[in-house]
């Protein structure tokens, strides 16, 4: 984890607090904003507007360009909706971002490494960041940027002020404690008219804990709001920690979520802003015993992804196991046991549903579905002739899974293959759970190359 810092010096103007966030906005601009408004935007390029310009033909002058979007604002900062953990998996799996992660050890360290040590040049090298949703890299890494514009104007719908900065969020998870980081970098600022570099410029985080207010806080900032000088945001770094305590979250893994959201405003020569409510993100605590006595059990990912675990054919510790998997993903009818129209579940990149890991031990419901699994493999294997005394009898969707062979439906295959291949790949996907913490019905996807 990288260390926290402030470098900025807050004003302490009561209220004043608000930054834009991440990449995009929740309505498109008005096409009949009127005079004296003060209008938010949010951009992938910069938007110029000149003193004294329309508004509206300005701006439509530059839409071919620039895919500019007007954001929500409210006279106090909001703090965004909570969010479930079945929500959070749904906004997961309906956003549509996936990541693969490579098995083995050295691959599970160097996705925290990465996460630690993304810069905001790396950041901004990302085009799928200009999103609102931004880009989650994995489950501790996760990157947005854009443009935000605040322009003031005037009675004939004219030009009299403006403020727009890029801002980029760089947060880290933890794979050992219930404690992320958010970083938020600021540059390339141009000020005119009302909103010149004296004007003043805020500041907010806000957030929604689940499965309570107390579940997720905002810490490790010297003040929220944070006030500077709009000048002094033309190179600025601010980093604020969102945390939960272990205990406020629910179920087993103690899990909780939280929802945050970043807010702007701006203050010059009589004219104010309203608060600017950016695009949101979301996190997920937990404390869980389910990873084994490898991992730690406090952790935190952002969630609004679904992690995909990969096989390599040409790997000769698991080559057995990846030719069955990648057959029963992509051939599923050369497999064994037959069914007319086989669909087997796990190929999330061809819109085939995901998994869902099975905890054997989180109740009584799990220990069944485990038991229903290995006993329908087991009755599956008799069918099947074993090379030797080598090999083991392999399945797939797994063992772990809710979608294994004690389903019923037939979507499965067994085949036997060399038993240290299927140990190896076995305790590689045990990792692997560990690793990118997946607990108990979380949904993931497998890729073969």
């Amino acid at each position: 984890m990288r260390k926290r810092r402030l470098t900025a010096i807050a004003l302490g103007i009561g209220s004043l607090a608000a930054m834009l966030t991440g990449t995009g906005a929740h309505a498109a601009p008005s096409a009949d904003s009127g005079p004296g408004q003060v209008i938010w935007l949010r951009s992938s390029k910069p938007i110029d507007m000149p003193l004294g310009a329309k508004y509206q033909s300005t701006l439509a002058k530059q839409r071919s360009s620039i895919s500019a979007q007007r954001l929500q604002t409210s006279e106090a900062p909001q703090a965004p909706q909570p969010s479930s953990e079945a929500q959070e998996q749904m906004i997961a799996q309906e956003g549509g971002q996936k990541y693969v992660a490579e098995s083995g050890n050295d691959a599970a360290k160097k996705r925290i490494l990465t996460a630690a040590a993304l810069t905001k040049e790396q950041c901004r090298a990302m085009p799928d960041a200009h999103t609102t949703a931004g880009k989650v890299i994995n489950h501790f890494s996760f990157c947005r940027w854009g443009y935000n514009t605040a322009i003031k104007l005037n009675g004939q719908g004219e030009v009299e002020g403006m403020v727009r900065f890029r801002e980029t969020e760089i947060g880290t998870g933890s794979n050992n404690m219930r404690d992320a980081t958010i970083e938020d970098h600021t540059d390339q600022l141009t000020s005119s008219g009302v909103f010149n570099d004296s004007a003043l410029m805020s500041f907010e985080v806000t957030q929604a804990g689940w499965p309570s207010s107390n579940s997720c806080k905002v810490t490790d900032i010297s003040s929220n709001p944070f006030t500077e000088i709009v000048g002094a945001w033309r190179d600025e770094y601010i980093a604020y920690g969102l945390v939960s305590a272990k205990g406020s979250g629910t179920g087993p893994d103690d899990i909780a979520t939280c929802v945050y959201q970043h807010n702007w405003k701006v203050t010059g020569d009589g004219a104010t802003t309203p608060w600017s409510s950016g695009p949101v993100n979301g996190l997920r605590f937990d404390s869980s015993k389910s990873l084994g006595s490898k991992f730690y059990d406090e952790g935190v990912i952002f969630d609004r992804v679904v992690p995909v675990f990969s096989y390599d054919r040409a790997k000769s510790d698991t080559k057995g196991v990846a030719n069955h998997v990648y057959d029963a993903l992509y051939r599923p009818q050369t497999t064994y046991p037959q069914k007319a129209n086989k669909v087997i579940p796990g190929d999330v990149w061809n819109g085939r549903p995901p998994l869902h890991r099975n905890w054997a031990k989180y109740d009584a419901a799990a220990a069944e579905t485990a038991r229903k699994n290995r006993n329908a493999k087991d009755a599956a294997c008799r069918g099947l002739s074993r090379p030797n005394d080598s090999y083991q009898c392999d399945e797939f969707p797994f063992a772990s899974t809710m979608e294994g062979a004690g389903v019923g439906d037939g979507n499965f295959s067994v085949r036997y293959v060399p038993g240290a291949e299927n140990s190896k790949a076995g305790s590689e996907l045990s990792d692997w759970y560990g690793s990118d913490r997946i607990l108990h019905n979380n949904a993931y996807g497998i890729f073969v190359n």
